[in-house]
């Protein structure tokens, strides 16, 4: 049974709490903490930030940030978009005895991926470069790739491409609608999915792209598990709305976000 704190349930705590987890996150040893460039297409190499306190993990997650998934990653952790949800919260998995990869933009999207890219056959294999790497290392634990806001895309893609590749897919804050050039979700298609999904909402997620109703009737057609939950700290406008610091970010609800992640990931129907 995993334990948590309730500390990000106020603006003040998530502060602290955010703090705590990116020092975590970003400092630990460097037997525990590394950077790794997995070569993958030709002449491009995918970084990865990889943190495991447990030489044998049940679980490796990968994790995906929103936006256009440039973390800039170092020898000590993400150096852009530390506030995403995906990256503040990472020390979660490691605190749990899980190891945790948080996926950057390849060498030739070093300036950050579209959705077009997201949605390609490259990045596709950039993941599965990745994934194979991960399972040389722990090759008796499981894979999950979560992805949140425009990291969705790109977890998306691969399992509409390579279903078989992850033990797991959760998308959270999906971005189910299209934005000009920007398609997201909305052409891809999972009928006769076998994989186990977990989709996952805010209901006062006001992203326009992310509506908590479009990504349970997203769920409902292609038979993956669906979950919600209710908070309203941050946001405010359209802008902020999707943001990190937002309901769409799953501001102040952390905890219990990566909780309901955590025991469906444990706990398989």
């Amino acid at each position: 049974m995993r334990d948590g704190t309730d500390a990000g349930r106020t603006a003040r705590g998530f502060k602290r709490l955010a703090a705590a987890m990116l020092t975590l996150a970003c400092g630990l040893p460097a037997s525990a903490a590394e950077l790794v460039q997995v070569p993958t297409r030709p002449g491009v190499t995918q970084g990865l930030f990889l943190a495991a306190e447990s030489a044998s993990p049940r679980w490796v997650v990968v994790l995906f940030a929103g936006d256009d998934g440039n973390v800039s990653a170092s020898d000590h952790g993400p150096t852009r978009m530390q506030g995403n949800f995906l990256v503040r919260t990472a020390s979660y998995w490691t605190d749990h005895g899980d190891a945790c990869a948080i996926f950057d933009a390849p060498s030739d999207h070093a300036g950050g991926m579209q959705d077009v890219f997201r949605l390609s056959a490259d990045a596709s294999t950039d993941v599965g470069a990745a994934v194979s790497e991960l399972r040389k290392r722990y090759p008796d634990a499981k894979v999950a790739l979560i992805g949140t806001s425009r990291g969705t895309i790109t977890v998306g893609n691969v399992l509409e491409r390579h279903p078989e590749l992850a033990d797991a897919f959760v998308l959270t804050s999906p971005v189910t609608q299209a934005n000009r050039a920007q398609a997201g979700l909305s052409g891809l298609s999972w009928k006769g999915n076998t994989a186990r999904v977990l989709v996952l909402s805010n209901e006062n997620d006001r992203c326009q792209f992310s509506p908590a109703g479009a990504a349970k009737q997203m769920a409902r057609e292609n038979g993956f598990d669906y979950r919600s939950i209710s908070s309203t700290l941050g946001g405010g406008d359209r802008r902020s709305d999707c943001k990190a610091q937002s309901p769409h970010g799953f501001l102040g609800v952390e905890t219990q976000v990566l909780d309901s992640i955590a025991g469906w990931l444990d706990n398989p129907p």
